[in-house]
């Protein structure tokens, strides 16, 4: 049995302004999606008597929150110098 193994060289793919707004959607539903996965869980553990699970679930979407908004800020700023 013969093997072969090719190397791949990392190259830097400049990335067209219509790819980029399709790559920036497809984050926002999956960011959507946690956030409504993590509010289902809340409300089930609340409905359950599960406060400290509940408190942890918050914790986590109150992080969600704060690095998708850092994450926007620094687009935002990366987009106005590159112009």
């Amino acid at each position: 049995m013969n093997s072969t193994v090719s190397s791949v060289g990392r190259t830097t793919v400049k990335r067209g302004a219509d790819e980029e707004r399709k790559s920036t959607a497809r984050s926002g539903q999956d960011v959507g999606g946690l956030e409504a996965l993590l509010d289902y869980a809340i409300a089930e553990g609340a409905q359950m008597g599960f406060g400290l699970f509940v408190s942890i679930l918050r914790l986590a979407r109150m992080a969600l929150k704060e690095e998708t908004e850092n994450i926007k800020s620094l687009a935002s700023q990366t987009r106005s110098s590159q112009q």
